[in-house]
């Protein structure tokens, strides 16, 4: 098999072949990936094949009901996917700055951190660049860092969920993160005051990141280590403001990062409880894509990401029963 070569790839490949790899990997359908691409199904389907002979494999099997990618199939849809939404931005970025507009800096960002450090560092750019167009996506680290991959995120503020993600992102770590078993107030087991333990616990209703979220793999290991099978009444979700309001509104317990928990727990609205459950998350920190400059802004914001660390690490400042003893 003759070996392929990027310059003969760049002369060859057109932008519409791209569209067709993602929108057939979309929709899992001929007819419909045409009739999305206004063209007739011979039409695409005859792209398809020349796509397939000049890389030399199926790009797609061909199943009864779908198409399914094969497994090379699967590497020529993730580029095509960041190369489609690379001329995406390109558009919006020239557009934008055509029209008298500053920019736009794109940010995903786990719960984690939105509350701490990231949103002194946004004001301080704001500052800067007032008119700056900035978009914060707040979501798990496996969501953002899919996204990120795909360029439609210029960096990422999370944590690394794969060892193997090492070879695609550039990782610079900011905060650990302590976790922390929260409830209301006056929750039964904060007014017991006793320290419980892990089966007691198991058996209260709960609000959970995602299986997929770090912050849940402590939580499932910790059960693990101990025995413990997993709470059967569980609500699961990313969101802060949903996971507080669901503490106030019944008897649910969560596990919430430390940052998330300081103007809450200064409101008296919620309480710590003595049991701890599982050990620190791994630092969160800064992910770009590896082998890819970053723009000005960027390096505005991760600068600024990096005195306020500094500054953190220097002063922080707990509320009170808030301490690492806890």
């Amino acid at each position: 098999m003759e070996k392929l070569s990027s310059s003969s790839l760049r002369g060859w490949l057109r932008f519409k072949h791209l569209t067709l790899i993602t929108t057939l990997a979309q929709s899992q359908n001929m007819h419909s990936a045409a009739r999305m691409m206004h063209l007739s199904q011979p039409a695409a389907s005859k792209m398809l094949r020349d796509l397939e002979e000049y890389f030399g494999f199926a790009i797609f099997e061909r199943l009864p009901r779908a198409m399914q990618p094969t497994e090379l199939g699967e590497q020529v849809i993730r580029h095509a996917w960041r190369l489609i939404n690379d001329a995406d931005r390109l558009v919006s970025d020239i557009n934008d700055l055509r029209e008298g507009g500053y920019g736009q800096l794109l940010i995903g960002a786990i719960p984690a951190a939105a509350p701490e450090i990231l949103p002194a560092a946004i004001a301080r750019l704001k500052r800067q660049r007032p008119r700056l167009s900035i978009d914060l996506q707040e979501q798990t680290s496996d969501r953002l860092l899919a996204e990120l991959e795909c360029k439609r995120l210029d960096l990422v503020i999370g944590r690394l969920t794969h060892v193997s993600q090492h070879n695609l992102f550039d990782f610079e770590p900011l905060l650990n993160e302590p976790l922390r078993l929260v409830a209301r107030h006056d929750h039964p087991l904060v007014l017991d005051d006793k320290v419980p333990d892990l089966e007691l616990l198991s058996r209260w209703p709960w609000i959970l990141h995602p299986l997929s979220s770090p912050m849940r793999g402590v939580f499932e290991a910790a059960l693990a280590e101990e025995g413990v099978t997993s709470p059967n009444n569980v609500v699961e979700t990313t969101s802060i403001q949903a996971t507080l309001q669901l503490l106030q509104a019944s008897d649910m317990l969560a596990v919430l990062p430390r940052s998330v928990l300081r103007r809450p727990l200064e409101s008296g609205q919620y309480a710590v409880l003595k049991r701890v459950i599982g050990k620190p998350l791994d630092y969160y920190g800064i992910i770009t894509r590896r082998n890819e400059p970053l723009s000005p802004v960027a390096q505005e914001i991760i600068n600024h990401l990096r005195d306020l660390v500094a500054d953190l690490t220097d002063s922080s400042v707990l509320p009170d029963g808030f301490n690492e003893s806890k």
